[in-house]
């Protein structure tokens, strides 16, 4: 508790708050940041709400979800906060306003990711045991004895949401369910939630996934590994976004180790990453990538772009005799010792 108390402090201190959720923004990030923004304005603070990238037409339905904006005059802030986010890189403005994170303006941190070491200097809320950082602010609220209304409850029921998988997740504890079930008894909107998240999938999603799928291989080790090309979506008409939901259907396959699905965002690359089994740590395998996550769930962007790449070999049979795998062009001739 002593963190909350030093972020009560902080927060009661500041006239004007910086909230920024991260790149390609989720349902908890966004769940997290409009509930502080809601909260914000019941208490007369000055509030901005900041994201590199525009939240999709699917978290519509959140309170105040439009007063988002990209830009922002830095100058003006006396506190930011970090919604759900692992680093102050995932939030893309480290290049664009570098003076954000020079230790001048005092940060507080909401997270619940494994790879987050904490921000220098900021007052780290990161619970690593916590399905969301919405469940770990809605603790904040209790502690600060927040009157959680029904708007409030509706933003932080979505990033429960959102990051257990409608509560299919294996990170959905029992404290988890309670928090869930007090934020009901708020008045959180549930049948919005599940329609807007969970039951509203356009055509060019779908089509998006079939690609995916029809894609999708399973290697020697127990991968599933899957990708997807910019002409993807340039195909299916689908945006970068719309690749979210994909990679739980793969990690659903039986007797896989994990899966991955790759696809391009443009100059990028990203990686994201599911396994259902307790003897797989994803975040490690992400971090080699400079990635990072969850034991079950974790991610990668690195710069670059995806190539298939065919390898065609002949298998002789009969009398032909040679000697190892012998190269023609990119064509491989295996020989009888080689099957072997």
């Amino acid at each position: 508790m002593e963190e909350f108390t030093k972020a009560k402090k902080l927060i009661n201190n500041a006239a004007n708050i910086l909230i920024l959720a991260h790149r390609r923004p989720d349902g908890d990030t966004l769940g997290v940041s409009c509930a502080l923004y809601l909260v914000f304005q019941k208490m007369d603070k000055s509030c901005t709400m900041a994201c590199i990238d525009a939240p999709t037409d699917r978290f519509d339905f959140l309170p105040e979800i439009n007063k988002f904006v990209k830009d922002f005059n830095p100058s003006v802030y006396d506190l930011i906060i970090l919604a759900d986010a692992a680093d102050t890189k995932i939030v893309m403005y480290d290049n664009i306003y570098p003076e954000l994170f020079n230790a001048n303006i005092p940060i507080i941190v909401f997270d619940h990711h494994h790879s987050n070491e904490g921000v220098a200097g900021a007052v780290n809320i990161i619970d690593t045991r916590a399905a969301s950082a919405s469940a770990i602010v809605y603790k904040f609220f209790r502690f600060i004895n927040v009157h959680i209304s029904p708007q409030i409850a509706t933003c932080l029921l979505t990033g429960i949401y959102n990051d257990t998988g409608s509560f299919m997740h294996s990170n959905t504890s029992k404290e988890t369910l309670e928090i869930a079930s007090d934020l009901m008894r708020c008045g959180a909107k549930v049948p919005v939630i599940i329609k807007s998240m969970f039951k509203n999938t356009p055509i060019s999603s779908l089509k998006l996934w079939g690609r995916a799928l029809e894609n999708l291989k399973i290697t020697e080790d127990g991968a599933a590994i899957s990708v997807l090309m910019k002409k993807d979506f340039e195909e299916c008409e689908a945006e970068s976004n719309e690749a979210g939901g994909i990679i739980e259907k793969m990690s659903g396959i039986p007797e896989i180790k994990f899966a991955v699905l790759l696809h391009e965002t443009g100059t990028s690359v990203k990686g994201s990453m599911r396994t259902i089994r307790e003897d797989v740590d994803l975040a490690k395998i992400a971090g080699l990538f400079g990635g990072g996550g969850h034991r079950k769930a974790a991610g990668f962007v690195v710069p670059g772009r995806i190539e298939k790449e065919i390898r065609w070999k002949i298998i002789p049979e009969g009398d032909i005799s040679l000697k190892g795998s012998t190269p023609i062009s990119g064509l491989f001739v295996e020989s009888a010792s080689d099957k072997s």
